[in-house]
């Protein structure tokens, strides 16, 4: 297997390269693309996860391709799936060519070269079995003749990358763990734990209590390598795509929208929000935000701050928009949108966070990763590099907020507002507004409207509207709704506020 199949960041990439992407061809699209849909249909196309002959320079080149694409938007859950998916394409290449080497050291060798820059991994040296027995029983006979003096040679094998012994000691070590099983003629060698890796790469993979380091490294089966290598190529793959952002962000090729728009249908999402951020404006905060703002006591605080406030904040900065409860359109940060959640909002968060009884990261600590995490970030530290990690969690409707954190829940008089739309739009274009109905349903032509916006644009008496609206909605002409969404909450009144300032001006 050519080893850019395996590892496509090698030195010898370049010379794949020297192509113009202004006249890439249709089939080095379709290539990625294929390849993608066949990891995730776990379709076993072979073609596309173990190419050979000419496809094995398509697949090279439209890894490139696609790499450059998403780079216009690195930070994307396009960019994410891309990612993710290719690094499993890899991870099964790699699992194939293992098995076919099971048992030949030299070949490993040379699989593990090939991908030491993705992660680095040492091949895990046993003694001979035969002579690590043959010394266990030559020492139980000694003992047993009570002969201290009598000194049996106790076998090894050193590696030399990390400059240590393999000695029965350790061997009986990784008994104790049931890492391996030593008995007689009745072992398996197969079930030999093979490699060393870093463990602080594997820590999220393996239970470290349980497991068994040397000098800064875990001893592991294929299993937890292979889950560490998609790991590590997966971050690799998205490090890439930022590293080289900068270099493709003035490049405008027809087949990078392209790309970008195939790899959305495969997400599942049909069209991406466009981000415009605003200031946030606690003038129009709903009473829960402001409660949560101030700081809740025990029984609430891990709701109200890592769940709602985190969503609330981060939302209403970065995107105010009723599109962000769509499942068909999905957002895509910036770099600096990015940065405003880190640097604007979650020291907002984390302020209401100690202004809690008793203060609520210093009691709970392990928590502030949880902000992260619904923030998007992944249980890790809010970076650029880490955003995307998670699921960024949308704002909770009012019935979840009163469920979950009961003491924030002291509706207002806007809470309590009901705002009237229009559900049979089709009336509206034979209405003429000669009756006190017409005039009503036609103020709700070009959006919903409390009962006071509908009295002072219709100029009706308050019973009259009262009365029409009734009628209305009891034949189901007339939606009465009420807000059921904080976030909801503060895009209505904040868009009332802005109408109430123009007509001032």
């Amino acid at each position: 297997m050519n080893p850019l199949l395996l590892n496509p960041f090698r030195e010898e990439a370049k010379e794949y390269l020297g192509i113009s992407f202004d006249e890439v061809s249709q089939d080095l699209l379709d290539f990625g693309i294929n390849k993608i849909k066949t990891e995730l249909d776990n379709t076993k196309d072979r073609k596309y996860l173990f190419p050979t002959g000419p496809d094995e320079k398509t697949d090279i080149i439209s890894f490139y391709l696609f790499c450059q694409a998403l780079s216009k938007r690195p930070f994307s859950s396009e960019s994410r799936l891309f990612a993710s998916t290719y690094a499993k394409v890899y991870r099964q290449r790699l699992s194939e060519l293992l098995i076919q080497e099971r048992g030949n050291k030299e070949k490993k060798e040379e699989i593990i070269a090939t991908i030491k820059d993705i992660i680095d991994v040492i091949l895990f040296k046993f003694p001979d079995i035969t002579e690590i027995l043959r010394h266990r029983a030559e020492s139980s006979k000694n003992r047993d003749k009570k002969n201290s003096n009598v000194i049996t040679e106790e076998p090894y094998v050193t590696i030399k990358n990390l400059d240590i012994k393999i000695t029965d000691e350790v061997i009986r070590d990784l008994e104790k763990l049931k890492l391996i099983k030593i008995s007689g003629q009745s072992r398996d060698s197969y079930l030999l734990p093979e490699y060393l890796i870093k463990w602080t790469d594997a820590e999220t993979l393996v239970n470290l209590t349980e497991s068994y380091i040397l000098n800064g490294y875990i001893v592991v089966n294929d299993s937890i390598l292979l889950k560490t290598f998609v790991k590590k190529m997966e971050q690799k793959i998205l490090n890439y795509i930022k590293s080289i952002a900068e270099k493709t962000k003035d490049v405008k090729l027809p087949i990078y929208d392209e790309i970008f728009r195939e790899i959305s249908k495969i997400s599942g999402f049909l069209s991406e929000i466009e981000v415009q951020s605003e200031e946030l404006n606690p003038e129009v905060y709903p009473p829960c935000v402001i409660k949560a703002l101030s700081g809740v006591g025990a029984g609430d605080r891990n709701y109200a701050i890592t769940l709602f406030l985190s969503s609330f904040l981060s939302y209403s900065r970065i995107i105010p928009s009723t599109k962000i409860f769509s499942k068909d359109e999905k957002p895509s940060l910036n770099e600096t949108q990015i940065n405003i959640l880190i640097n604007e909002v979650i020291p907002l968060i984390l302020s209401a966070a100690n202004k809690c009884n008793p203060p609520f990261l210093e009691d709970q600590p392990q928590e502030e990763l949880n902000i992260y995490y619904h923030l998007g970030f992944g249980l890790a530290y809010p970076t650029l590099d880490n955003f995307g990690r998670s699921k960024w969690y949308i704002p909770p409707g009012c019935a979840k907020v009163k469920e979950n954190a009961p003491t924030l829940c002291e509706p207002d008089s806007f809470c309590k507002m009901y705002f009237y739309e229009v559900t049979k739009k089709e009336l509206l274009d034979t209405l003429k507004g000669n009756t006190p109905g017409e005039k009503i349903l036609l103020t709700l032509k070009d959006r919903m409207r409390t009962l006071n916006e509908i009295i002072q644009k219709t100029g009706l008496p308050e019973d009259e509207v009262k009365k029409q609206l009734l009628a209305f909605v009891k034949n189901k002409t007339v939606t009465a709704r009420r807000i059921n969404n904080p976030f909801m909450y503060y895009l209505r009144k904040k868009r009332a506020l802005k109408r109430k300032a123009d007509i001032i001006r």
